[in-house]
């Protein structure tokens, strides 16, 4: 996923990060904290193309912000974070309430770039940024391919069926030190199931 500058704020059903989400109307609750129960701070939308037949999803992700480090934000069972799953048709800009530190001022996009197979995403990410001679931040993650651990393997299990949930992105801070997502100076990791529930989750690795 490569950082791309965003000039107007509209609903999409692209990937894009910061600034308000986007959903159908009337879609949407706003996801509270389960330890400070304050309002969670949207960090962005990922699109999920379906391809087989099915329907496109957005996956939005949300993190608590309002007492960071306390809350189990980077657990993905904690309740300090969350991740909603929205079809991508009658979208629309979601206002977030009235309290809380729920919304990122810098918006930027995101554009999907294949690369060449490589033994994990650090090799991927810096090969990228070698070939091109671009800055590395500018690198805001990957979507598919195959998990980076730092450490343990921390895969979710469902709640609903008991599977191990599919990868789905590993996303990065951000392409700016002043702008970018708090993850502890780790990654986000997303993960889903394929079951009839569309369980989604987020765990940080640092």
């Amino acid at each position: 996923i490569i950082n791309r500058p965003l000039d107007v704020e509209q609903a999409t059903d692209q990937t894009v990060f910061g600034g308000r989400p986007s959903a159908p109307h009337g879609r949407l609750m706003w996801p509270q904290c389960r330890w400070c129960q304050g309002a969670m701070q949207f960090l962005g939308q990922l699109r999920i193309d379906a391809g087989d037949g099915g329907d496109d999803t957005l996956l939005l992700l949300f993190m608590c912000r309002n007492r960071p480090g306390m809350c189990h934000q980077g657990e993905a069972e904690s309740g300090g974070n969350a991740v909603l799953t929205v079809g991508t048709t009658d979208l629309q800009l979601v206002d977030p309430p009235p309290t809380g530190k729920t919304l990122r001022a810098t918006r930027h996009g995101a554009t999907v770039t294949p690369v060449e197979q490589a033994p994990d995403y650090p090799s991927a990410s810096m090969g990228w940024a070698t070939a091109t001679g671009r800055d590395a931040r500018q690198v805001l993650g990957q979507i598919g391919g195959t998990a980076h651990w730092e450490e343990l393997d921390e895969t979710p299990t469902c709640p609903a069926c008991g599977e191990a949930m599919g990868f789905t992105a590993l996303l990065e801070q951000g392409p700016d030190r002043k702008t970018e997502m708090n993850f502890g100076g780790g990654w986000a990791c997303v993960f889903r199931c394929g079951c009839a529930a569309k369980t989604a989750r987020l765990l940080l690795q640092c």
